[in-house]
């Protein structure tokens, strides 16, 4: 039986990033879209996303609640007012983390030159300078663990995970460590995000865009 994640990763003939393919298997509708490890099951076979899984076809994406899109809006929008020349926060566009894996970050700050392709539908790991994952209840594992390892891994510096009390966002900031094995917490940040990499910002995070 073929994989849905089989069809959904082969490079189009000519390779590179803008060659990647992102149709779907037949066996998943196009409108449930499903990110690296996320809903289906897959973390246990996330280092094999060649192998079959029966049932995946037939696990859709839940619905996205206010606070997700509005975290993810306010934060791109946030950022953009603030980011040097060089880069450009986008939303919800494909990472290539490997040969054979890719994700799709929440918000990405990425390379101006890499942005400023409109025919691009991904980004390679090195044109991503942070990627920002927003913990929602049919994410919360893949957020907290899986998806940063896979960043780590690929060398993305900076990861943000925004958690929330009662709909109110906290934001855990995390660099690569400088052997580049794993991330560590630079900040716990409540209310104001504050930070001097990957450039330096603030964010009120109680009077984000909406």
């Amino acid at each position: 039986m073929t994989s849905v994640l089989d069809d959904w990763l082969q490079p189009r003939q000519g390779g590179g990033a803008g060659g990647v393919s992102d149709r779907f298997s037949r066996l998943r509708p196009p409108a449930a879209e499903r990110r690296d490890g996320e809903e289906s099951g897959l973390e246990d076979d996330a280092d094999h996303p060649g192998a079959d899984h029966p049932g995946a076809g037939l696990i859709s994406t839940g619905p996205q609640t206010r606070f997700h899109e509005r975290m993810t809006y306010g934060l791109r929008t946030a950022l953009n007012a603030q980011v040097p020349g060089d880069l450009v926060a986008v939303s919800r566009m494909d990472v290539l983390l490997g040969p054979d894996r890719r994700a799709r970050p929440d918000v990405s700050l990425v390379d101006d030159l890499a942005a400023s392709d409109d025919g691009r539908t991904c980004y390679l790991a090195e044109d991503v300078r942070l990627v920002i994952e927003v913990v929602s209840p049919d994410s919360a594992a893949s957020d907290r663990d899986l998806r940063p390892r896979h960043y780590a891994a690929a060398g993305i510096p900076h990861f943000w995970r925004v958690e929330s009390t009662d709909f109110r966002p906290f934001v855990y900031s995390f660099e690569l460590d400088a052997d580049g094995a794993g991330y560590q917490v630079t900040g716990v940040h409540h209310t104001r995000l504050t930070v001097d990499s990957p450039f330096p910002i603030t964010i009120d995070l109680d009077r984000l865009p909406r």
